[in-house]
């Protein structure tokens, strides 16, 4: 079963940057003194390689060793946002002892589908093949986004082509935490706003629910109850899918929480998605 995308209108996107440059000024204070922060590093620098979106920030936790380590994608429509407004994402999980990697991709209109997941897959390869560099776990590499970072992270949990181009496996990904995602997409998505014409065949293809089948990584879905349209369902048609096909997937709803409250949130300890993540991560290999 499948429910259409959302699409996002241009008030919500203006709403979604102005609260990503408060993001900006909220996060610094949140960085302790046992956070080690690396920006800028450029994670590809092959064929079409963009010198500002292929870009990530590093939020290491000081003196440690094997720790798991997160790939957080931002969302923001496919057309706005960058990873310098997310900060606050590494700042509160890397204190919480995870290596969180913030990264950039290329944005509608310079890309389209499938760039933005390529961009993606391989932010996720960079990390894992610099993971022992500083003190992450290659084998615990977790990826996590919210709004179309979330399309993204789920898209390249369910349909393995996209690490495969890069030389890697969904074998090595520890488990996907979409926040406030899309699993089911239209021809009103903002990925396929480019110069390629939009086909039947390229939606279903966009769509991660259509790919569910056999084993994947560990799924954590999370949506709020006055999240986007639509959200809920796609959440639990997403976890359904997966659960028959024989994964694991958890699913939550956030209670009092709208769609920018869902990432916002984590900046409060006691924020019920922030305890699902840790608890999530934490729990992945026990």
């Amino acid at each position: 079963m499948t429910f259409p995308h959302h699409p996002l209108n241009a008030a919500w996107l203006k709403s979604l940057l102005t609260a990503g440059l408060v993001f900006v000024a909220l996060g610094a204070p949140l960085r302790g003194a046992d956070v080690d922060v690396r920006t800028n590093i450029t994670y590809y620098a092959g064929e079409g390689a963009d010198k500002y979106r292929h870009r990530l920030d590093l939020f290491v936790p000081k003196g440690q060793h094997d720790v798991p380590v997160l790939v957080f994608v931002h969302g923001g429509g496919f057309t706005v946002g960058i990873k310098d407004q997310y900060r606050f994402v590494g700042d509160v999980l890397a204190s919480h002892g995870i290596a969180t990697a913030v990264i950039s991709y290329r944005l509608t209109p310079k890309t389209s589908y499938p760039g933005h997941v390529q961009d993606v897959a391989r932010a996720f390869a960079w990390v894992r093949a610099h993971a022992a560099d500083f003190g992450g776990d290659a084998n615990r590499i977790f990826v996590s986004g919210h709004s179309a970072g979330a399309t993204l992270v789920a898209m390249l949990g369910a349909d393995p082509a996209y690490l495969k181009e890069v030389g890697e496996s969904l074998d090595h990904v520890a488990g996907v935490i979409p926040i406030s995602g899309s699993f089911t997409q239209s021809s009103r998505s903002a990925m396929f706003q480019g110069a390629v014409p939009v086909d039947a065949e390229t939606i279903r293809n966009a769509s991660a629910i259509n790919h569910v089948a056999g084993a994947h990584p560990p799924f954590l879905i999370l949506y709020g109850d006055k999240d986007a349209p639509r959200t809920g369902e796609d959440a639990e048609a997403m976890a359904k899918a997966l659960r028959a096909a024989g994964s694991r997937a958890d699913v939550h709803q956030l209670a009092d929480h709208a769609h920018m409250d869902m990432i916002t949130g984590i900046m409060s300890p006691s924020d019920p998605g922030l305890r699902f993540i840790l608890d999530f991560i934490r729990g992945a290999h026990d």
